[in-house]
């Protein structure tokens, strides 16, 4: 008997169990508080020391319910850093990452209406992923072992894990997106901080991506 089956099923139905409650309180905060609370999450990431400290930044365009990002891309290009988002290749199941000097004229509708880079920008101002200091990315739920729990896509394990693992990985939240424990899965790539309006958790990996940035 294979008994590798019915524990996976498990995982995966408590996995997709966490997603639609957290999805649900998410979508219950009013625009006011997402606002609010998002202001309250760039104000925190962008007085911290990573930020000064790194110079090539990789962040998500914000769409529907999600910590808003457009405060701290405006943040990022005040403070002169180089700001790449999200292209997302549907047929390729993958990204890339492109460099944009201005969100509201560099930025168009994309796949499942994201926030992408229009086509022009994206053909010539493609970041390699090994540039990456810093990437920024969403999730559905996070946990307080750094654990992540996306929309179930893989596009940024993958990315990431593949094409960017030395890029410190900072995961940003609502409160009510942080439980404390998510059952994880051997490909999950965990985080090394997660900031929410409340509070900035940080995790071991953190130092060793540092200190070999600096060598």
């Amino acid at each position: 008997m294979d008994c590798k089956k019915p524990i996976a099923c498990t995982v995966e139905q408590e996995r997709s169990r966490l997603r639609q409650l957290i999805m649900r309180e998410r979508d219950s905060l009013s625009p006011e508080e997402r606002e609010q609370r998002s202001k309250q999450i760039a104000e925190r990431l962008l007085t911290d020391p990573l930020v000064k400290r790194h110079q090539t930044f990789f962040i998500y365009c914000s769409y529907r319910s999600e910590v808003a990002t457009n405060d701290l891309i405006k943040g990022f290009l005040q403070a002169e850093k180089i700001v790449a988002v999200p292209l997302c290749l549907p047929e390729q199941a993958g990204m890339q990452a492109v460099t944009i000097t201005d969100a509201t004229r560099d930025l168009c509708c994309g796949y499942r209406s994201i926030p992408e880079p229009i086509p022009s920008i994206a053909r010539k101002q493609t970041l390699t992923p090994s540039q990456i200091d810093v990437a920024i990315i969403p999730g559905v739920v996070f946990d307080r072992s750094g654990h992540r729990l996306g929309y179930g896509g893989g596009y940024y394990d993958r990315f990431l894990g593949g094409l960017a693992p030395q890029a410190v990985r900072i995961g940003l939240a609502f409160s009510c997106q942080l439980v404390h424990l998510l059952p994880a899965l051997p490909h999950d790539i965990p985080m090394d901080v997660v900031i929410t309006e409340e509070e900035l958790l940080r995790w071991p990996r953190l130092e060793k991506v540092l200190n070999s940035s600096v060598q």
